[in-house]
């Protein structure tokens, strides 16, 4: 069964997906897809096998490359934060011990 809902685009740039889709998921990293000719965006979770072609950095290195991006410090820091919560993140830092 299909559910819409209505989400805001904060001043950010973020969107907030409903928890209870959140939950069902069962994943803390998405993939989003940009279709500008049926102007829709389409979301679904990444899987491992995805996730396993991607390279692990450091949150400092995450933050140096962010440098350069033209975005506030405050997304920036905010961008860091979530990816050391990821799971992506731990994973890392467990085959690093």
């Amino acid at each position: 069964m299909k559910e819409e809902v209505i989400l805001k685009i904060f001043g950010t740039g973020q969107i907030t997906i409903p928890k209870r889709w959140r939950d069902f998921l069962k994943a803390d990293t998405l993939k989003a897809v940009f279709d500008p000719l049926d102007q829709k965006i389409s979301v679904k979770p990444v899987k491992m096998v995805e996730l396993e072609d991607t390279k692990w950095i450091s949150a400092e290195e995450l933050k140096k490359s962010l440098d350069d991006a033209n975005y506030s410090d405050a997304f920036k820091n905010e961008l860091v934060a979530g990816y050391k919560k990821s799971q992506f993140y731990k994973s890392g830092l467990k085959n690093k011990n």
